[in-house]
């Protein structure tokens, strides 16, 4: 591919009356692009079709900026220039200290949270914490209704204890599709999205009912169960928005961390002599 670029740069280089010796294709005023410039822009993808236009698109758009900069230069009075350059350094130097804050915040300890902080949040805030969506919780299999081990299947679904689980976990390759982890909260949509020839009154009914149900197709066989349901503005279960609340302590935690390094940083600069306030 760079065999292929450099053969179309030759062919622009032969075009253009430059000193090939200082790596030059284009000129604007006393700016220069060269070689350098051009393969750092060039797509990695190009395709020898396109190589000219690419390239050509390339140099215009660097001489359109440069010339934009200049006619700029000249236009802008000595105010607008340096109130532009005045921003510029200011927001340089915000990047520049919110990058180093985040840097030391991230190798602040204590920024880990642990299950029982997330408990005590969630208890102390439940009443923030409302679901904007239905939720469930539910198991569902679908598998080939000639199985031959059918009963022994729906038997299991419906007891489901810790030994059927295994059970399952051993018949997986017999499955065509599941979902056994109920003990997990999830969107309801998403959820019979999975199984989807369901409509939206039997979902309801499966769900506000927590029912088990057997049906089946042409082909397959569907086991769903429903053991748990909540709704639009109630509660949200704590296991459903666990990782909101991770986030959450962890970002309040950056935020103190932070403020604390502020005033460390002031009060060490104070005692050193480096900060000092005029009366």
């Amino acid at each position: 591919m760079r065999k292929i670029t450099l053969f179309f740069l030759l062919l622009i280089s032969c075009n253009l009356n430059v000193e090939s010796e200082k790596n030059i294709i284009a000129k604007v005023g006393e700016k220069f692009f060269t070689y350098d410039d051009l393969i750092e822009k060039i797509p990695n993808n190009i395709q020898r079709l396109d190589s000219t236009l690419i390239v050509n698109s390339i140099i215009e758009k660097w001489a359109l900026n440069e010339l934009l900069i200049n006619n700029a230069e000249i236009n802008l009075s000595e105010f607008e220039k340096n109130r532009i350059k005045k921003n510029s350094n200011e927001y340089y130097n915000s990047l520049l200290v919110n990058s180093y804050k985040n840097k030391i915040a991230a190798f602040n300890s204590d920024s880990l949270v642990n299950e029982n902080e997330i408990l005590e949040y969630y208890k102390s805030n439940f009443t923030n914490f409302v679901l904007y969506e239905d939720v469930v919780r539910a198991r569902y299999i679908r598998l080939n209704k000639n199985n031959f081990n059918l009963n022994e299947i729906k038997r299991r679904f419906r007891r489901f204890n810790q030994d059927d689980l295994i059970f399952f976990d051993s018949i997986s390759l017999q499955l065509l599709n599941y979902s056994l982890n109920d003990s997990i909260w999830i969107n309801k949509d998403l959820f019979f999205n999975k199984i989807g020839f369901l409509d939206d009154e039997e979902i309801d009914r499966i769900v506000k009912k927590t029912l088990y149900i057997a049906k089946e197709d042409s082909l397959d066989v569907y086991l769903i169960k429903v053991n748990g349901f909540k709704g639009i503005n109630e509660e949200a279960p704590l296991n459903y928005i666990y990782k909101r609340i991770e986030e959450l302590i962890i970002n309040k935690k950056k935020v103190d961390f932070i403020k604390n390094f502020d005033r460390e940083i002031i009060e060490n600069a104070k005692q050193k002599k480096i900060f000092k306030i005029f009366n």
